[in-house]
């Protein structure tokens, strides 16, 4: 019996850690306490799972950067960097209600495309059409087309263009949420404050 994290699970099957917390949700993962049981997980989800078992990744030696100053950081710019997520959380919670958004439709769409590249992923927005599309935003995983094409597990927020620029913020942010302490995430640091409340006009301070 091989014992894993959820965050090392998900990246052994490439997928999102928001698509691993919906497997738990679900009782697809088998848990021996916190840790996900590999063998049986992947038999289950290759049994009752419509797409059967993502394909698995070969592991590979994670890098680390250790935690750099603020003025490193900064000095990173637009290069993605690897930080435990709950550092980032808490850069997030510093950032909360400090920012200023222009809230027109196309400054907010705008942020909504770039807050996606914060976390490596796409907001691709469909336009108004008469068979179902009505104008919303869509959330890819760029990294996983990449390497196994436009299929569900891409798609982290459901198959529809249907999630305004409020539900793409909450769900990029969802996604730097930690499932364990070590859980770790590459970000751009210079979009991070786009993730930042308020998400909107009327989003006010509880």
């Amino acid at each position: 019996m091989t014992l894993v994290s959820q965050a090392e699970y998900a990246r052994r099957l490439d997928v999102s850690r928001a698509a691993v917390a919906q497997w738990k949700k679900a009782g697809r993962l088998v848990l021996d306490g916190d840790m996900v049981d590999v063998e049986a997980t992947d038999a289950k989800l290759k049994r009752y799972r419509r797409a059967g078992l993502p394909e698995i990744t070969e592991p590979t030696q994670p890098v680390k950067r250790g935690r750099p100053s603020v003025k490193h950081v900064d000095e990173l710019n637009s290069e993605p960097v690897r930080m435990k997520c709950a550092d980032v959380m808490r850069r997030l919670a510093d950032l909360d209600w400090t920012q200023t958004f222009k809230w027109h439709a196309s400054a907010q769409d705008e942020r909504a495309r770039q807050a996606a590249q914060c976390i490596g992923w796409q907001a691709v927005r469909s336009p108004i059409r008469d068979d179902g599309h009505w104008g919303g935003f869509q959330l890819r995983i760029a990294a996983y087309i990449e390497a196994h094409g436009l299929t569900g597990d891409a798609v982290p927020a459901g198959r529809g263009f249907e999630l305004e620029v409020w539900d793409v913020l909450k769900e990029c942010r969802d996604e730097l949420e930690p499932i364990d302490d070590d859980d770790e995430v590459m970000v751009r640091l210079d979009l991070l404050p786009l993730l930042a409340h308020p998400f909107a006009e009327f989003d006010k301070r509880r």
